[in-house]
């Protein structure tokens, strides 16, 4: 399947963005609309899962075996090398810690509370991919459903853990919040897209720099509150994705080749760049600024692109041909639009 060369960009600018918030807190902190990337990845997410089954016979073991190829290798293979570092060398990343326990539930992708009463796992990038893992589930339980239904029960299945998460604040700080909602907009969006439904230029032109304009408010204002998250980062996200696809689909979207492989290893990006970071923060120091940071996300690009060649592309090509790939078919006369799986 054709990927989309703005979703791939988008993803680039997430990760990087994760990368330098992370990078500043070294410091004294700054630049809270970094953490922004998360919210950007969530929409994705949910326009990229409708893209590759709307339309397409998708059997739910080849469903699920897909992404647990894209995500799980990858993040186990990370979570069992940072627990051997925190147990060589406890300050490397002072918040990790590798107890059994701590390491199992992390790589069975369930959201529990770590040794110093957090909710990460062993990789503290990976607390996203268990808000990643409770959406890929519930969107599975809704493969048998026709698309239009389906749709509307993933959409009321998130909500419910939204509202879950409100009654209950111990399960609102694990992961059931109103951030499953950006998933949510990540499926209408690509329901949109697949109906033919995309704004024109211009409109998009406006939606992409709304986005922007509204994540360079909110950080400049200071203002980053977990409770509205959704409604400070997750509809500017939603707009970016939106403006981004219809800039796309009217052929106004440029050609960046660089900024492409950036997405491309966008995942090994965001799941490698704390370890990065701290191995530049252990050997340059971190009292300079203007060397530390630069420094830092330098290495946290290039590990990841590291990771992607030399781990995650080798992963992928192993497991999915041992298993015999199990593609996605496209029921006859319906023209996939783009997408990534």
């Amino acid at each position: 399947m054709k990927t989309s060369v703005s979703i791939q960009y988008l993803r680039a600018i997430a990760a990087v963005g994760v990368a330098a918030y992370h990078a500043c807190q070294w410091r004294s902190g700054g630049f809270e609309v970094g953490r922004a990337g998360v919210d950007l990845f969530f929409v994705i997410s949910g326009f990229i899962m409708w893209r590759i089954t709307a339309g397409r016979e998708t059997a739910l073991a080849s469903f699920v075996w897909r992404r647990f190829t894209r995500v799980a290798p990858t993040y186990w293979v990370l979570t069992l090398a940072m627990a051997g570092v925190a147990l060589a060398w406890p300050n490397f990343l002072p918040n990790v810690h590798a107890g059994w326990r701590h390491v199992l539930l992390s790589m069975a992708f369930i959201t529990h509370l770590d040794p110093k009463g957090l909710p990460f796992p062993v990789l503290p990038a990976g607390w996203t991919l268990n808000y990643e893992a409770v959406f890929y589930l519930l969107f599975a339980a809704g493969l048998w459903l026709r698309e239009q239904s389906r749709i509307l029960f993933v959409t009321a299945a998130l909500t419910a853990v939204a509202v879950l998460g409100l009654l209950d604040p111990p399960l609102y700080a694990l992961g059931a919040n109103a951030m499953m909602l950006e998933f949510a907009a990540g499926l209408w969006l690509g329901r949109l897209a697949q109906r033919g439904l995309l704004p024109g230029p211009k409109v998009g032109m406006l939606l992409a720099a709304g986005g922007v304009i509204a994540f360079a408010a909110s950080n400049t204002a200071g203002v980053a509150d977990s409770l509205l998250r959704p409604l400070l980062w997750g509809l500017p996200a939603a707009a970016l994705v939106l403006g981004a696809l219809a800039l796309e689909a009217a052929g106004r979207t440029p050609r960046l080749p660089w900024l492409k492989r950036l997405g491309d290893a966008s995942y090994s990006i965001y799941l490698g760049h704390a370890p990065a970071t701290a191995v530049v923060a252990h050997t340059l120091g971190t009292d300079r600024p203007w060397l530390f940071i630069p420094a830092a996300l330098a290495a946290s690009i290039l590990a990841g692109l590291a990771g992607r060649a030399l781990l995650e592309k080798p992963l992928l090509r192993l497991l999915r041909g041992a298993a015999g790939a199990g593609e996605l078919r496209p029921v006859p006369g319906w023209q996939a639009a783009p997408g990534t799986d």
